[in-house]
């Protein structure tokens, strides 16, 4: 497995990842033939392939061996693996519809097909839930962006591919699950499509931040297939350019940071139609001191804990279990959740119901 990370592969795993990295074609899903070509050449003396059930799959892969010996001339390619299914497909509905649409695509970008045992595709998708699919292919990287545009007010179809007026920024979000799940919220809530522009834009760190791994992508149900997600080396600076330029810059945190004299709004954020930038900090410590400076205001999200300590708690830290006053250590929300309720508020605050 390490050796395909150095040559740049990883293994999305699960049908919406797979069916989106397919789809996109975002992901590199060519065969390096100068690799395969002198790999697969001496596999022929090993096997004649009159066995072989599955035509041009890789040797190791052949459904009459319990045991996979992981070999180079079987890892440094695209493919996909799919579960057999021995007792018949059990999907239904949605599901046997995106199998046969992840086939199909597969075939049409001339990526091999192996059918393998469901403990091949554990190994693949380190044991995590793969519904019967993973796909080896390029890693994906974030596209750098140093300057947040200003959204286009000169049209009124919402459809163009103006930049978003509101964007979620991410303070070095560590845990992929996590940036997963906002990915997901970002894409589900902003409504894009291959014919409509997502009417929310995601902007991370580029460096202490969780990266678009396969692992994101399934968190994300495979928004990170989809979803065109920023970066900056120096959000700071980002966010005070934003400023000057007329976003909004909201940072979600439970009380004004110590090193800020600025009012929080008492979590009014109607009545200006201003761009707005969300900024979440990270699990463990929320937002960093210049992250927090550079907003312009704060909101939260309070606790409903009557006589609780979760509205003097960060929204965005996970990991803080000093006070457990109210009995049982809920005493805030997972940054995720929290990106997803404020999301949803400032989005239809922004642009109103459809």
């Amino acid at each position: 497995m390490n050796n395909l990370e150095n040559a740049g592969f990883v293994h999305l795993y699960g049908l919406s990842s797979v069916l989106n990295a397919l789809a996109t074609g975002r992901r590199d899903l060519e065969t390096n033939q100068e690799n395969s070509d002198s790999d697969f050449e001496d596999s022929d003396d090993e096997h004649d392939g009159s066995n072989d059930r599955f035509g041009d799959a890789p040797n190791n892969f052949r459904s009459s061996q319990p045991k996979v010996d992981v070999k180079p001339q079987a890892q440094f390619r695209p493919y996909l693996f799919v579960q057999e299914r021995s007792g018949g497909s059990d999907r239904r509905g949605s599901k046997a519809t995106a199998a046969q649409e992840v086939l199909k695509l597969a075939e049409e970008r001339n990526v091999p097909i192996a059918y393998v045992d469901k403990g091949i595709l554990n190994v693949l998708s380190g044991n995590r839930p793969h519904q019967g699919f993973a796909l080896r292919c390029g890693k994906l990287f974030f596209e750098s962006l140093s300057k947040i545009p200003m959204p286009d007010t000169s049209s009124d179809n919402e459809d163009s591919a103006s930049s978003p007026a509101l964007w979620l920024v991410l303070d070095e979000v560590v845990d992929p699950q996590n940036l997963g799940a906002l990915l997901r919220s970002a894409y589900f809530l902003g409504g894009g499509n291959e014919n409509k522009s997502n009417k929310i834009g995601v902007l991370v760190c580029s460096k202490n931040s969780a990266p678009p791994s396969a692992t994101v992508s399934a968190s994300s149900a495979g928004a990170l297939e989809v979803l065109d997600v920023h970066s900056t080396n120096n959000l700071p600076r980002t966010l005070n350019q934003a400023n000057l330029d007329g976003f909004r810059i909201i940072g979600a945190s439970s009380s004004i940071p110590s090193s800020s004299s600025k009012s929080t709004g008492s979590n009014n954020v109607d009545g200006d139609d201003r761009p707005i930038l969300l900024v979440l900090g990270s699990e463990g410590h929320g937002l960093r001191t210049l992250v927090a400076k550079a907003c312009t205001e704060f909101v939260r999200i309070p606790s409903g804990i009557v006589g609780g300590m979760g509205e003097e708690q960060s929204d965005d830290d996970d990991n803080d279990d000093d006070d457990d006053s109210n009995g049982a250590g809920v005493d805030s929300l997972n940054v995720s959740v929290t990106g997803g309720i404020m999301l949803w508020h400032l989005l239809h605050r922004t642009i109103g119901s459809d």
